[in-house]
């Protein structure tokens, strides 16, 4: 792998990630709302975030996510889990 594109790059899992490929030589490129001002849930701001980046990618790895979204919270048991919270999540 030559190339990587890591978005939610701000996060835990996302920045872990970006960190684990560059230690392995690959050129990652992390985008995310806190350094880049990238709102996956808005058009204008993906079309901007991604018409800026060159090239073509091997991996783009996505580690956004939210602990809360319309009253959803983390699931703490599978019996927690509904497809309306995890809709939310994906959607």
């Amino acid at each position: 792998m030559k190339r990587a594109l890591i978005i939610g790059a701000s996060g835990g899992i996302g920045s872990a990630t970006l960190e684990a490929l560059r230690s392995r030589g690959v050129d990652a490129t992390g985008l995310s709302r806190s350094a880049d001002g990238l709102d996956v849930t808005d058009e204008d701001s993906v079309s901007e975030a991604l018409g800026e980046l060159e090239g073509t990618f091997d991996l783009i790895f996505v580690a956004t996510g939210a602990l809360r979204i319309d009253g959803s919270e983390p699931e703490k048991s599978l019996d927690a889990v509904s497809v309306k919270g995890l809709a939310d999540q994906y959607l």
